[in-house]
């Protein structure tokens, strides 16, 4: 199967070996090769131009990707101190939060056999939350390419409380939330933006989930415009928040076998009979004739 790519101006210039474009070659094979596949392959790590500022629109010089560049230390500090605020704020701000915190702590570390099994991993998280006292269900997102990002799906959990007047109140549960914000050659200050956030797990509001995902999401395009990179479709802001915040499907089953997975022994909750399958007693051995 043959794969075209459409290449900008600025990447072609490179190929042809232009005064400026950061690509030159001996003429040799080998560094000619090494070039192209170079470039293909930062191409290929961005959106090919077009980022959320425009489509098509071609990378700055150095230094022209904000005003306020000098301030990015101060800027990133401030970033990072908003998503600790929103994602783990102080415990008399909201004390479900913190006790459904501690739940999802215990949760988490108790199924980290798990962890690297995903939804098996979610679901057993949920169980155990159910257990709790907890309205957790297990959700799964799903949204259409448009608008310049390609489509896709999530999943996560998600517990909901009762408040007053018969309101609810959702919290994203999510413990692969931090692995979700980090990007490739990142800057020091986008690091520290992604190291305030939780590790455990996040257990936060849907609504302060949105605003740090926004935060997060415009420190990431400051960090991949310092190194020249357009952002790539899956960093970019309505990318992210369809994950968490997108139409989505959920379920609270909590049988694993109703939920299509396979049970696991030692699963919290789960009692695995063993039975012999396909072994018969053998039939009774005919008497031998005696050859006299």
């Amino acid at each position: 199967m043959a794969v075209y790519i459409r290449l900008n101006d600025a990447v072609l210039a490179r190929l042809r070996g232009d005064a400026g474009a950061g690509c030159t070659s001996s003429g040799s094979d080998h560094d000619a090769s090494a070039c192209l596949s170079g470039l293909v392959q930062a191409f290929l790590e961005t959106d090919a131009g077009g980022g959320e500022d425009g489509a098509g629109a071609a990378p700055k010089g150095a230094g022209e990707y904000d005003s306020d560049d000098a301030d990015g230390p101060q800027r990133a500090a401030a970033a990072a101190a908003s998503v600790r605020e929103l994602l783990d704020p102080p415990a008399e701000e909201d004390m479900f939060r913190i006790r459904l915190a501690a739940a999802v702590v215990a949760a988490v570390e108790a199924e980290a056999a798990l962890r690297a099994h995903g939804a098996a991993f979610r679901r057993a998280v949920m169980r155990r939350l159910h257990a709790a006292g907890y309205d957790a269900g297990v959700c799964k997102s799903r949204w259409e390419a448009s608008g310049g990002i390609t489509a896709g799906t999530y999943e996560y959990v998600d517990v909901v409380a009762p408040v007053a007047r018969g309101a609810r109140s959702r919290y994203i549960v999510d413990a692969e939330f931090r692995a979700g914000l980090e990007v490739a050659r990142a800057t020091a200050e986008y690091a520290a933006v992604v190291a305030a956030v939780p590790a455990s797990a996040v257990v936060a509001r849907e609504e302060s989930v949105g605003r740090a995902v926004r935060v997060a999401a415009d420190a990431a395009r400051r960090s991949l415009r310092a190194h020249g990179l357009h952002v790539p479709p899956w960093r970019k802001t309505r990318y992210m928040l369809a994950k968490w915040l997108g139409p989505y499907k959920r379920s609270t089953t909590t049988s694993p076998a109703a939920a299509g997975a396979m049970p696991m022994p030692g699963a919290a909750g789960l009692d695995v009979k063993c039975r012999a399958v396909g072994f018969f007693m053998p039939p009774a051995a005919a008497p031998v004739a005696r050859i006299k």
